[in-house]
């Protein structure tokens, strides 16, 4: 599920803003189709009764599941007899969440204009910054500097709580397609280490990289994008949220790797910048392994090819 940070800057609380998304009725002015005059839907509810409450950084998080699901008129089709092609749905969910404090929202739509229209629309917002984006902060540097931390640090943590580990890359996109480009910490050296060229040598047209987390009992596929969206890959998750109810099991999913795993791999590649464990030197000397060690292999071959006699 790709999965987008927003902010609500009304300084309105999680209940008012929850309960005004509810009462559309009283806000809503229904469209008409234009070739039948009948109101096209729109409807907003709600996943829990009641709002769930989950600890994150030591904080206590209240949150729910807004859905929605609204139709519209495709531009150009107005007359046209199918009503599959002259209206378009438009459906997904936000979890609002709340420390009291701010009230924010992630929902499953990519980081882009088009959904902070969709999250306007919801809220019957009509004023200037009332939504503000809140990206991930991802850089092609840090997809660089997590490959490193998975080829030369095999099954080691990368935080100080020991709750946070790459297990491996399993791929990327780069100019075109998505690209296998396994990395793994333990296993054949040489093929990790190919895998890693691969990967630098694309790296100027990457735009997202595929690596799999374990965090404090949890499994995630994800894919870090440089636009500052992610996604969770739902089918391959392992961990305590699986056999929760699945608006829980998303919800919480998402709230924990928002909020305390990227964050803290985020945090990492930081304190690693500050104390120059990463720089541009590291980043030179560890790509120049890299080719040092797949040349090294290349001579091992050719000199055994040469003393092979046919």
């Amino acid at each position: 599920m790709t999965l987008s940070r927003w902010s609500d800057d009304t300084e309105n609380s999680m209940e008012s803003i929850i309960s005004n998304m509810l009462n559309y009725s009283n806000w809503h002015v229904p469209i008409k189709d234009p070739l039948t005059d009948e109101d096209l839907q729109f409807r907003i509810t709600k996943s829990f009764p009641n709002d769930k409450t989950t600890e994150l950084n030591g904080t206590e998080i209240k949150y729910n599941v807004i859905n929605y699901d609204y139709e519209k008129v495709r531009n150009g089709e107005e007359n046209n007899e199918m009503r599959s092609i002259r209206l378009y749905p438009t459906s997904g969910y936000l979890v609002v969440y709340s420390d009291t404090i701010n009230t924010q929202y992630i929902t499953n739509r990519s980081n882009s204009d088009p959904t902070k229209t969709i999250l306007r629309k919801v809220n019957n917002y009509t004023g200037q910054l009332e939504i503000k984006s809140n990206p991930y902060q991802i850089s092609e540097d840090l997809f660089t500097w997590m490959i490193s931390k998975v080829l030369n640090n095999t099954e080691e943590s990368i935080d100080e709580t020991s709750l946070l580990s790459i297990k491996k890359i399993i791929g990327f996109k780069g100019s075109s397609d998505d690209k296998l480009a396994e990395v793994i910490g333990s296993g054949n050296r040489i093929m990790n280490s190919l895998s890693t060229l691969a990967f630098l040598f694309d790296n100027e047209e990457v735009t997202y990289v595929k690596p799999v987390i374990e965090y404090n009992g949890h499994t995630v596929e994800l894919f870090l994008n440089l636009s500052g969206s992610i996604d969770i890959n739902l089918e391959n998750y392992i961990g305590n949220f699986f056999m929760d109810p699945p608006d829980e099991m998303k919800a919480k999913l998402a709230l924990m790797i928002s909020l305390e795993t990227i964050p803290k791999i985020i945090s990492n590649y930081g304190n690693d910048l500050t104390s120059r464990t990463w720089s541009v030197e590291k980043k030179i000397e560890f790509i120049k392994s890299i080719g040092e060690e797949i040349q090294t292999k290349v001579n091992e071959k050719v000199r055994g090819l040469e003393d092979t006699e046919i």
